[in-house]
């Protein structure tokens, strides 16, 4: 996944966004255990939404100061919830690895070496996590395939890549036993991969152009200087909000106990706010998520 599923920081209340980051920093803590040290840097939003869908069903853990090797003075809170954390740290691994042979499929040999070689540290991690999740690992391997078919004869259907993508992303809670709990999640994270591959296809979308590389949108609409026309950028809003709606509704059929108000914020106004940035070129994956920015606002008032 992408970094694109966050909380707008300046809708959620301190005690959630308190409640977030530790769920954050345990899922970076419980990296570490299960995988390595070098699986920690694996750790990201997208991974956190997981974890709070599929803990939702059952009161919150508890929380405990831990060390964090990115801070030297101090505790961080993390959440204590090994049983929870560990097939959303596998799913976190085969990801990650499955991120980087993408990677070095679509580099030459010189450009793809520093992804060999992350391949070479990261292989005994997967191998680890295929065998907790092989049903997963499978599903993306196949998924993956069907996907790069796709893109290798340049399809313009934004309906069927986003698919197959998608249903990687469902395939997250395919582990978890109570169909009552599993079907909403499904939808959610269904929806939410769709989502996901529309905002990184229109965020990366000028890059591709240049390159020369794949996006469905070069195909499915007309592209001028790597931008969409006002209609198509309509249109392509049109899609993630039907998405964004859907996940809502099935968000609301799902049970929870815990993180509620998390993650009504990241499916009403996370996505929202994230692919507004991403239309207007205001999105950066790598800026700070804990920094509350009221200083870049649009017409809506969203801050983003």
């Amino acid at each position: 996944m992408f970094g694109y599923v966050r909380p707008r920081r300046d809708l959620l209340e301190q005690s959630a966004f308190e409640s977030y980051h530790a769920a954050y920093c345990g899922l970076c803590r419980a990296l570490g255990k299960q995988y390595g040290f070098r699986a920690r840097f694996l750790v990201n939003y997208d991974m956190t939404f997981l974890y709070l869908l599929r803990s939702s069903a059952a009161p919150a853990c508890g929380v405990e100061p831990c060390r964090c090797p990115a801070k030297l003075c101090g505790r961080k809170p993390c959440a204590l919830d090994t049983e929870g954390y560990a097939p959303v740290c596998a799913c976190t691994v085969i990801l990650g690895y499955e991120k980087i042979r993408d990677n070095l499929r679509d580099e030459g040999f010189f450009k793809g070496l520093p992804y060999r070689l992350l391949r070479l540290l990261y292989r005994r991690a997967y191998r680890k996590a295929v065998a907790l999740l092989p049903d997963f690992a499978a599903l993306c391997a196949g998924q993956l395939s069907a996907l790069h078919d796709l893109e290798a004869a340049s399809s313009p259907s934004i309906d069927a890549v986003s698919d197959a993508f998608a249903r990687i992303v469902a395939g997250c809670v395919d582990d978890v036993s109570d169909p009552g709990l599993r079907r909403p999640m499904e939808q959610i994270l269904y929806h939410t991969g769709r989502f996901l591959y529309l905002a990184d296809a229109l965020d990366d979308l000028k890059d591709d152009c240049r390159k020369d590389a794949y996006n469905p949108l070069r195909y499915r609409f007309s592209v001028e200087e790597g931008s969409l026309s006002r209609e198509d950028l309509d249109y392509l809003s049109q899609l993630t909000d039907s998405s964004v709606n859907l996940a809502g509704a099935a968000l609301e059929l799902l049970p929870i106990m815990a993180y509620r108000s998390i993650l009504e914020n990241i499916v009403y106004y996370g996505f929202p706010a994230v692919f507004y940035a991403v239309k207007t070129g205001r999105f950066q994956a790598k800026e700070s998520l804990w920094k509350k920015r009221n200083d870049q606002s649009d017409h809506t008032g969203e801050t983003i």
